[in-house]
């Protein structure tokens, strides 16, 4: 993933203000209007916005510093910052699932659970489902339920009930989240005694198999 802070020329310890100050400078400096087309100043530009749609947001930011090792220590967010696309969730997912495998699965549960959760706000869901990008949607499920497997089943029971709404009643993507719902309680059946009784030979089929035995040794003869 991009270094984001890099990119806007701040430290990763800068505040939200400072964040967005940098954002409006460098986006004023290489906006395409400005520099007759030329197409570095383009994608420049390109990269200046893609990064402050993480940056400027709380949760995207909290979750972009997870997976760079960052400590969040930042405050406020810019509700005029969210301008993602489901593209930047799904690159987020994928990136926080990078960082719980490149830890061997040895993570804090409650710091992953929270990144997680953090995004997906109702706000954040309902966007995902009118946005309709059905394969998107589907790999965000993906990468989400695999980070989510080393979670413990409190948390996992949370998070199902998170990924249902996003799932939207399809039922391919309610079958590809039902891993994450508690284990089975049911007890092992055993069997009673009754049953055992029952499934014992009965008295008259043992008479059936004494006789069938006294003819076969009397035809023997």
């Amino acid at each position: 993933m991009k270094d984001y802070y890099k990119i806007l020329g701040v430290a990763p310890k800068a505040s939200q203000a400072e964040i967005k100050t940098a954002y409006r400078l460098l986006a004023v400096k290489h906006h395409p209007d400005k520099n007759n087309g030329d197409k570095a100043s383009e994608e420049r530009f390109k990269e200046i916005s893609e990064s402050y749609i993480i940056l400027g947001d709380i949760a995207k930011r909290n979750a972009y510093d997870y997976t760079k090792g960052y400590q969040k220590n930042y405050y406020g967010q810019d509700p005029n910052s969210d301008k993602a696309t489901p593209a930047t969730y799904l690159i987020l997912f994928k990136s926080i699932k990078t960082k719980v495998f490149n830890a061997g699965g040895r993570i804090n549960q409650e710091a992953l659970f929270k990144v997680i959760d953090d995004i997906l706000t109702d706000e954040n869901i309902n966007f995902l489902i009118r946005a309709q990008h059905v394969n998107t949607n589907s790999m965000i499920l993906d990468e989400i339920v695999t980070s989510c497997i080393f979670l413990n089943d409190s948390l996992k029971t949370h998070m199902h009930a998170r990924l249902l709404k996003l799932a939207d009643g399809d039922p391919q993507f309610i079958n590809k989240i039902s891993i994450l719902k508690n284990p089975s309680t049911v007890k092992p059946k055993t069997q009673s005694v009754e049953s055992v009784e029952e499934q014992s030979i009965s008295p008259s089929l043992l008479v059936f198999i004494v006789v069938i035995v006294i003819i076969i040794a009397v035809l023997a003869i």
